[in-house]
Formats: structure tokens, sequence, C-alpha cells
């Protein structure tokens, strides 16, 4: 492809949120080129396959999309008519308890209450209290709230206070996720469930204004959502709806700096040299790479500069994914009682007990590996036989890991297939074909290899920063 000496803007970062901004601007009429250092435009989008079984694909990000399909980029891009189709598996999560027992969350909230009823029927008529009562305001204020311009906090307050429903949500935001579940439900393995699924989601349980995430998980009607083909399938839709809107991409490049003329942003540099002109820049990377990596000094303020300096990430972001081809999925014993666990997409262990999800921020801040293991995984081949020619299965499980592990992050590097081990052994505790014959490939990435592979997402954390 032949790329123009000018644009009128370009974009930093083609991860889906730079394409989704790029192939709004192509569809108003302007032409945009986006350049990324990877291969393959997308970010975390990517779909790996297996280097000794060919057509095996690989989820080594990007996995699970919660209610993608009901968003209004999807819709407004048309992207399934690019071929990005979306599969919702029932249940969406299962956690299975070190007896056997499970928790299954099902689509209907009544059939997730059921799976509670055997650890707590207290827990379970909450669960239905909850799914009932607050999938109005799910649907009515923080669907809308989330798919809108942001106000001020003041203008905001004002108007939910004129209803019953915004006046809820505003009792809510002042609590923490933590005490949501501490003050609903007493079940120790639903709340561990709870508390981890928030962790996962990049929430941090113990922040005040985050207090309607736990309910808005258990009213939802919009599911993790698995990318038929591979999850680089929806970066693959966002780039043919770009070209057929008239927008470059420009892959295998990196910017040296943006050019600044005049107070304004002209242009960008790449490391080869080469100069593309722009009307405007706009930045998907983090602060660090945009304010202090990109611009020059005195480019801007220092407020602006000094805010890009302490710019947070998520203390419990990393995690420590393990990828494995096997010939048979996973095989859960949990499955022998309640037959459902085998069509569950996402599935959590070791979630007996809070404490340990808590004990998370503590292992964060001081490197250590948490005590006890707790993993999230799925095998995406079980619902989508397209990512699996040959017949074999991709599975993946992710454990919350400190980034400086034991003081410093590159102790990942010789501790790597070490911590792959564990996890195996510990994954084979409640699925025992996970071991032995029945695994074919098993590698690993750490918070470090995140890191590197995509730098934007700085000290591995996945959602670029803390929320």
């Amino acid at each position: 492809m032949g790329y123009l000496d000018e644009y009128d803007g370009i974009i930093l970062g083609a991860g889906h949120n730079g394409l989704i901004a790029q192939a709004y601007l192509a569809r108003a009429g302007l032409t945009v080129l986006s350049i990324d250092r990877a291969q393959h435009a997308g970010g975390g989008l990517t779909t790996a396959e297996d280097n000794h079984i060919p057509g095996l694909l690989h989820a080594t990000h990007a996995v699970s999309f919660r209610g993608i399909t009901s968003t209004p980029w999807y819709q407004d891009l048309e992207l399934a008519g690019w071929g990005a189709d979306m599969i919702e598996p029932d249940p969406n999560i299962t956690s299975i308890l070190a007896d056997g027992r499970s928790i299954r969350w099902h689509l209907d909230p009544d059939r997730t209450a059921k799976s509670i009823e055997a650890l707590s029927p207290a827990d379970a008529d909450a669960w239905r209290t909850i799914a009932s009562e607050h999938a109005e305001l799910t649907g009515t204020i923080l669907g809308p709230e989330q798919q809108s311009r942001p106000i001020a906090d003041d203008e905001r307050a004002t108007l939910l206070a004129r209803s019953a429903l915004g006046r809820r949500y505003l009792e809510l935001l002042e609590l923490t996720p933590k005490q949501f579940v501490d003050d609903t439900f007493q079940s120790p393995a639903v709340k561990a469930m709870l508390l981890y699924f928030c962790m996962v989601r990049e929430i941090d349980v113990n922040v005040p204004g985050q207090g309607h995430v736990v309910p808005s998980y258990v009213a939802t009607s919009r599911p993790g959502q698995i990318v038929q083909g591979g999850s680089y399938g929806l970066a693959r839709a966002l780039k043919q709806d770009i070209w057929a809107h008239g927008g470059h991409i420009m892959e295998q490049a990196e910017p040296r700096r943006i050019i600044v003329e005049g107070g304004r942003a002209a242009g960008v540099e790449l490391l080869d040299g080469r100069v593309v002109r722009a009307g405007f820049v706009a930045s998907s990377l983090n602060p660090h790479q945009t304010f202090h990596q990109l611009l020059g000094e005195g480019a801007v303020g220092s407020e602006t500069t000094d805010a890009a300096a302490s710019y947070r990430y998520q203390s419990v972001g990393p995690i420590f994914g393990v990828n494995v081809g096997t010939r048979e999925a996973p095989a859960y014993t949990a499955a022998e009682a309640e037959p459902d666990v085998a069509s569950s997409w996402l599935v959590f262990l070791g979630l007996d007990d809070p404490a340990p999800v808590y004990q998370l921020y503590d292992d964060a801040a001081t490197g250590r590996l948490p005590e006890q293991i707790m993993l999230i995984g799925g095998c995406p081949t079980v619902h989508d036989p397209s990512q699996t020619p040959s017949g074999r299965h991709a599975s993946f499980m992710w454990q919350k890991a400190p980034y400086d592990l034991n003081g410093d992050a590159r102790n990942w590097d010789a501790h790597k297939p070490h911590q792959l081990q564990a996890l195996l052994n510990f994954w084979a505790r409640y699925a025992p074909n996970m071991g032995g014959d029945n695994v074919l490939t098993a590698f690993a990435n750490s918070p470090l290899d995140t890191e590197r592979r995509y730098p934007s997402m700085g000290r591995g954390d996945l959602f670029h920063g803390w929320m």
C-alpha cells in the first residue's frame, strides 16, 4: 500500500480503541493514518497459531468480550458485516470449589441462583433480588451513561437525584465493591467469585465510587462473548471497515517523535526517518509514551507533563498466562455432578474464600507470588470449532501476579518455566486430564512479557491504567 505524505489526521497506536476512532473518522470523510509497531494492528486482539499443531488457534490476550454486540461502535461500524460474529456460551462463568461443588453463572439469573442455593439459600435469594431490582438501573442509567459524554460531577449528581432510581445509584456509588459484597452475601465462595471477577475487569475492590459494579454484573443482559475464529477477527473487521472508507494503516512502524510546530501537533517522524504530516495527531498510547517519550520538552505545559508523570497502573492488573494445546478439552471432575460445567465459557479455580483475593493487593505491593493459586481460564475451541480444524483443543489459564517479582520484573524470565508447571499442576487438581499425554504444547506469558509485547500496557497492566 502506498502512503501519503500528508493526512487529515494520524492516530498513534492501532489497538481496538485507535482503530475504532479511525473508523469513525474515516466514515466522516477524513483521510486518517494509524501507525502501529506490531506486525498486525489490533493490539490485544491477537490470535496465535500453535507452532506444533497446524491450524490450532490460541487466545493469548483479549479473550472474553462483554456485551460487544450491544455497543454503539459495533453496531455503527456494522462489524458483523465484516465477519466479526460473536458466540455467547452458557454458562458464561463457572467457579469450581476445592470440594467439587460449583457456582454456574448462567445468562438466566434464576438458573444462577439455583446453583448458589447449595452453598447459601440466602445468597440465592439475594442474587434473584439484585438481578430483578438492578436490571432497570443498569439498562436505564448505567448503560447509557457509559455510552455518553462525561459531565461534571455536580451536574451528574443533580440529574440523578431527581428520581428514586438515580438516588439508589448515588447510594451505590458511595460504596466499594468489597463493601457491597460483604453487606449483601454470606457464602465465602460467592464473595470470592464476585470480587475476583471485579479484579479481572480491572476494578479495585477497595475504592469507593464502584459500588454499582457488582450489581451491574449480576443484573446485566450483556454476557461475555467469544469472537468466532479468534479474537483477531474483531481487529480484522475494524481494519476492513477502515480500508473500505479510505483509511490507511501503517504496521511495523514506530514513531520517534510527534512533530510540533507553532504550538500544535503537525505530524510524526518515524524511527526510520520518514516524516508524515497531518492536520492533527491523536494518541491511543499511554500518557508516559505520549507526553514524555514522543513530545519534546516544553511542547505542552508542566501541568500536563506532571499529570502524565503521576499516571498510575493497576496494582493487581498484571497476569501470568498459560496456554496449552491438548488432545482433549479439560475434563473437570465437577462436571460429573453438574454437566453444565463442561459447557461453561470461563472457569474460576481456587476461589473458596475471599481472604486470598484481598491478599492479592499486598502481594502485588511486595512482589510476592500469591500463596493460594487462583485462576481464570477457558477453552475457546469447545465453543468454536473453527479455531481447531485439527480436532485438538486450545485452553488458557490466567493467574493474577505481581509485575516486580521479588522486587524486579526481570526475575520473571528465569522463574517463568517453574510457574508454568505450578499452574498446570494446580489445574490438574480440578481437571485431571490436564497433564500427561493429553498436553501436547504449553507456553506462558509473564507480566513482563505483556509489557514487552504491548508497551502501552505499562507494568503489564492489561487495561493500560488504573480505572
